[in-house]
């Protein structure tokens, strides 16, 4: 009778919860998952800040804050749709999404965009 520890043809024993591989990888998602949240969250602190502190500004800062405020929402729902893909698949043993580039380099681009018409805002 064979053992079933081999039973997966490399004499390893099948991922469980107690894998360390599938542990680190799981906790680099998450981490990753909260730079994104940090980051989205440090915008729309922005935002607030402009619409609040800016004085003279009127409702063009009122304009350049919902426009940062709105990109930080949009961030933290990117976060949670990355975080969701990557956690199914490290649990089903599939190639991470991580290793795309699309998505990070689009959500940069709408970064610099928001803070862009932001600042054109506040000084035109």
């Amino acid at each position: 009778m064979q053992d079933p520890a081999s039973q997966d043809g490399a004499g390893k024993a099948p991922a469980g919860k107690d894998d360390p591989e599938l542990a680190r990888d799981l906790l680099a998602n998450e981490r990753t998952y909260l730079a994104w949240m940090r980051t989205a969250a440090g915008v729309m602190v922005l935002g607030l800040a402009v619409a609040k502190l800016v004085e003279d500004g009127g409702t063009r800062a009122v304009a350049a804050g919902i426009v940062l405020v709105v990109t930080g929402v949009a961030g933290m729902a990117y976060a949670a749709v990355r975080y969701r893909a990557g956690a199914a698949a490290i649990q089903g043993r599939r190639p991470s999404p991580a290793g795309r580039t699309a998505g990070p380099l689009a959500a940069g681009g709408v970064l610099i965009v928001a803070v862009a018409a932001a600042m054109t805002l506040l000084l035109w």
